[in-house]
């Protein structure tokens, strides 16, 4: 049974819970008008011609987390190369039809699971403005999901455009919010607990991110095709990336964050392996390189003197390709990891702030210019690099000897030529 089809019996699970989604527009609209409506010195609210008995909005709330509960129940294909490859450009109407049954009921899965984890923390960690600000996003993700009428919106290319669109540009700063979140309760929170929770709903976060940008990405290149251009790529699947274009372009960005943070540039060099092509999501690529240079170029400024010059020693690229496998070794000499940060580094509640105030020496991988790898004192970088490699099989290595320098090891592995041909 193909991948499109195991989806069709969503529509009837949709049709049967359209009263929960009516509790659900019940209860978001008097819960705008609570925050509406002002008190008055006597504690009673102004009448704004609504208003709900305990009984109902009770009956309400349990509507929507059955709802949520039976969402985070079903089961969710992991993304696979099979998956992106299934529908390639240009899509037919019943394939464009079927990508978007698959695509929202993905994301109403996993927007399910955001919310049930978020509210199975302590209620301490829960009342964080920050993590209730994430709460609500999701929420009002959730019901814009259901908003959608089935089976018909599901026809209308504009609806999935703009919801899909909309969706991308609210979740832009989800991890920004929800660092500040954990980093403002961690002392009151076990932090192998928020390891924990940091690690799945980042990984459901990249997925969720993933499904979007991909449903988008196909959309795009079949109205290209039948404008003329001819792509070889599968919506967020680049055939043939050379690689170390990808390098050299990361290299010059985040030279660009260091000219701007220290007034120093490191160069970067690419030792072997100028002419490797690879297929892969370029966008998962082009982050853990960012990740990874940000580290070494700061490596080399930090540890830089009139003896060592390290600002003039390159940080050293090696791309090898063997079949449908890539693995990329960036070499630098900025000093290795301390082994207080190393058994650390892949840890999401482990944050570099305080030793970066004591002057420690462990601010070595911390990230220069825009703090992307250390969002609000907290290391999300590595941990993040690490979920994106291993979705798709890859894997990220690193070996660092204290007081010389460290290699990290890139392994990435791409689909098979099966599922490459059209």
């Amino acid at each position: 049974m193909s991948c499109g089809y195991r989806y069709v019996g969503f529509l009837s699970g949709i049709l049967r819970q359209r009263y929960q989604y009516s509790a659900f527009r019940q209860f978001r609209s008097y819960s705008r008008w609570r925050k509406e409506t002002l008190p008055r010195g006597d504690g009673k609210n102004r009448s704004a011609g609504l208003d709900i008995p305990f009984e109902d909005h009770y009956k309400i709330r349990s509507h929507i987390e059955l709802l949520i509960q039976d969402y985070a129940k079903k089961p969710i294909p992991p993304i696979t190369y099979q998956y992106l490859t299934q529908y390639k450009p240009p899509l037919q109407n019943n394939e464009e039809y079927m990508l978007s049954i698959q695509t929202v009921n993905l994301l109403l899965c996993y927007t399910c699971r955001q919310l049930q984890a978020i509210q199975n923390l302590p209620y301490i960690v829960v009342l964080n403005p920050n993590i209730e600000l994430t709460n609500s996003l999701y929420l009002s993700t959730l019901e814009t999901l259901l908003s959608v009428e089935y089976p018909y919106g599901l026809h209308h290319r504009d609806t999935m455009v703009n919801l899909l669109t909309n969706f991308l540009e609210e979740h832009q700063d989800t991890l920004t919010t929800l660092a500040a979140g954990f980093q403002e309760v961690m002392k009151f929170y076990d932090h192998d607990h928020v390891f924990r929770f940091l690690n799945l709903h980042l990984r459901n976060r990249i997925s969720m991110k993933m499904l979007a940008t991909h449903h988008l990405a196909l959309l795009e290149q079949s109205d290209r095709f039948h404008e003329g251009f001819r792509t070889n790529d599968i919506g967020i699947l680049y055939r043939d990336l050379k690689i170390s274009g990808l390098v050299e372009q990361v290299g010059e960005f985040v030279n660009d964050l260091c000219s701007i943070s220290y007034d120093r540039n490191v160069p970067v060099k690419i030792v072997e392996g100028h002419d490797v092509t690879f297929t892969c999501i370029p966008t998962s690529l082009e982050y853990v390189l960012t990740e990874v240079f940000k580290n070494s170029l700061r490596a080399h400024i930090e540890h830089s003197n009139a003896e060592n010059m390290l600002t003039q020693k390159p940080v050293e690229v090696t791309i090898v390709r063997n079949d449908n496998e890539l693995q990329i070794r960036i070499r630098d000499f900025g000093g290795g990891i301390p082994p207080t940060v190393e058994e650390k580094m892949f840890d999401y509640s482990y944050s570099t702030v305080a030793e970066r105030k004591n002057d420690t020496g462990a601010e070595a991988y911390v990230l220069p210019g825009e703090n992307v790898n250390n969002v609000s004192g907290m290391g999300f970088g590595l941990p993040m690099c690490k979920a994106y490699m291993e979705m798709f099989d890859g894997r990220l290595d690193i070996q660092s000897l204290w007081g010389w320098g460290t290699d990290v090891y890139i392994k990435l592995t791409g689909p098979s030529k099966e599922m490459l041909r059209s």
